[in-house]
Order: C-alpha cells, then sequence, then structure tokens
C-alpha cells in the first residue's frame, strides 16, 4: 500500500469515527429529551390522579373572605340538593364532604357566587344556587 493511501484511510477512518461519535451523542440527546418529556407527561398525570384521589391538602391557604361579611350573629342556611362542600370556591379544588339535602350550614360569608360554610366544624365553600335561607322544618331565618 502506498504511503499517501495510507493517510487516506486514515483520514477516513478519523471521519469515521467522528461521524459515530456525534450520530451517538444525537442518539442519546434524544434519548434523555424522550425520558424528560416521558417524566413531565408522568408528573402531569400524577397530579391529576392525586387530585382526582383527594390525596392530602397541597395547598391550605383559603381565599380571602370577601367584601361582604357577616355580622357576630350566627347565621344558618340550608342545602336545598344534595351538594359539595368544597375547599376554595370553584369547582376545581377538592371535594371536603358531600352535604345532604336539608344540611345545617353556619354561613360565614359570600364570594362570587359562593358561600363561605361551616359544617361540623369544617369550613368551605358551597355555590349559593345550593343553599336556602328556609328552614326545610318550616322557620325562617332572618
Amino acid at each position: 500500500m502506498k504511503k499517501s493511501h495510507r493517510k487516506d484511510v486514515i483520514i477516513a477512518r478519523i471521519i469515521f469515527a467522528a461521524m459515530c461519535i456525534v450520530l451517538l451523542a444525537v442518539i442519546i440527546s434524544l434519548g434523555v429529551w424522550l425520558h424528560g418529556r416521558k417524566a413531565e407527561k408522568n408528573a402531569v398525570s400524577q397530579v391529576s390522579e392525586q387530585q382526582n384521589n383527594l390525596p392530602a391538602v397541597q395547598n391550605t391557604e383559603l381565599p380571602p373572605v370577601t367584601e361582604n361579611p357577616v355580622e357576630e350573629t350566627e347565621t344558618c342556611v340550608w342545602t336545598n340538593t344534595g351538594v359539595n362542600l368544597r375547599e376554595q370556591p370553584n369547582t376545581d379544588c377538592r371535594i371536603l364532604t358531600i352535604l345532604e339535602e336539608g344540611a345545617e350550614l353556619t354561613l360565614l360569608g359570600e364570594e362570587d357566587g359562593w358561600v363561605k360554610v361551616s359544617y361540623n366544624d369544617v369550613e368551605g365553600y358551597v355555590s349559593a344556587e345550593y343553599v336556602t335561607d328556609v328552614d326545610p322544618a318550616g322557620t325562617t331565618e332572618e
């Protein structure tokens, strides 16, 4: 083999090795990227699953009570149907318990179509459309 031909073979091998290294780096990068996306999707699905399974409270802060504070006297309202007592005034938050029709609640405040209430020493929110100030037993609170 001629000396000049040997140099060409060596150069070709070096170029081939460099191309293999670049290809290997691309494959590894792609694998890491896909693994990261899969981990991200798993994290999102785990959060959704946790919210659906109602695990331990992640955000214990309740939103501020409303512009319309309730007077010092205790005011009662009653549920007019079965309804969810929620942790925050929205339908995407954790359900604390399910109230039966006619459940007596202590009114604590109102906020954007939601009422803050206390039921068996548990404070939460109920949509205002599911409560009434008419006592199902026959007396009306004022």
